[in-house]
C-alpha cells in the first residue's frame, strides 16, 4: 500500500483512492475514501490549515459527496465542509444526531446511516459497536493490499501524551481507548464484539482518527490482542 502524498493528503491507496489528512491542534484525521463515479466520503471531516488541500483532492481525486461524522464528538468541520459544498450530504448515527446539530445547526438535517450505506459500492462498509452512546462508526474498505478498517475514538495509535492522559490510563501505543470503554459502551460486549469482526473481516490496515497508520499482516492478532486486555 503505498505511502506517496497530495500535498497535504497521504496516500494511503492509490487505486481506490484511500486518503488521510490531519487537522486541528490534536491532529485528527480525517479520511476521504473513494466511493465510485468519481464521488468521495469523507469520514471525521475537519477544517484544513489550507483551503488548497480541498482544491487538489477535488482536482486530483474527486468530489465529495458524503461526510460521516463517527461519532457526536467528531463535530468540528461539519459546518465548513457544508458551507463550501452546500449540495454534500451528512450522515451519522442516530444516537450522534441531536449533540451534531447543537453543534453544527447550519446542517439542517442528518440522514441515518442507512441512507449513506445505500450509495456505498460492494467492498465498502459501514460497522460499530452496538452499544456505543455516542454513535460509534467505523469504515471497512477493500484495497490492494486487503481490509482497511478507518476508526474513530474506540481505537488510538497515539505515540505522545500530556501527562493528564497517562493518569487517564493512556499509552503511547496501539490500544482501546480507555475513556471509550469505560463511559460508551459496555465492556464485555464491545470485546465479544470486536472479535467477531476481526474474525470475519482481518484487516491489514488501520486507519485511525487518533494516532499513526498500521499496516500488516499480523495486525488483526495486535487488534485482537490489545482487546483481550481492554
Amino acid at each position: 500500500m503505498s505511502a506517496s502524498r497530495d500535498r497535504e493528503w497521504e496516500v494511503l491507496d492509490d487505486e481506490l483512492p484511500l486518503l488521510g489528512a490531519h487537522y486541528g491542534s490534536m491532529r485528527v484525521r480525517m479520511t476521504a475514501v473513494g466511493i465510485g463515479n468519481g464521488n468521495l466520503l469523507v469520514v471525521s471531516p475537519g477544517k484544513p490549515r489550507d483551503e488548497a488541500i480541498l482544491d487538489e483532492l477535488e482536482r486530483r481525486r474527486g468530489t465529495p459527496r458524503w461526510l460521516l461524522a463517527p461519532n457526536h464528538f467528531h463535530n468540528e468541520g461539519l459546518g465548513y465542509w457544508k458551507r463550501r459544498y452546500p449540495n454534500i450530504r451528512v450522515a451519522a448515527h442516530e444516537r450522534a444526531h441531536a449533540r451534531l446539530l447543537k453543534r453544527a445547526p447550519e446542517l439542517g438535517r442528518i440522514e441515518d446511516l442507512d441512507a449513506l450505506r445505500a450509495e456505498l459500492p460492494e467492498g465498502i462498509r459501514l460497522f460499530g459497536p452496538p452499544t456505543a452512546k455516542q454513535g460509534e462508526t467505523w469504515v471497512a474498505a477493500k484495497t490492494r493490499q486487503g481490509t482497511a478498517w478507518i476508526v474513530c475514538d474506540g481505537i488510538v495509535n497515539d505515540r505522545k501524551y500530556p501527562w493528564a492522559m497517562w493518569l487517564l490510563g493512556f499509552r503511547p501505543r496501539l490500544m482501546t481507548n480507555p475513556l471509550f470503554k469505560r463511559l460508551f459502551v459496555q465492556k464485555a460486549d464491545y470485546k465479544r464484539w470486536v472479535i467477531e469482526q476481526l474474525e470475519q473481516d482481518p484487516p491489514s490496515v488501520l486507519v485511525p482518527c487518533h494516532g499513526r497508520v498500521e499496516r500488516g499482516p499480523d495486525l488483526a492478532e495486535q487488534l485482537r490482542r490489545i482487546t483481550n486486555e481492554a
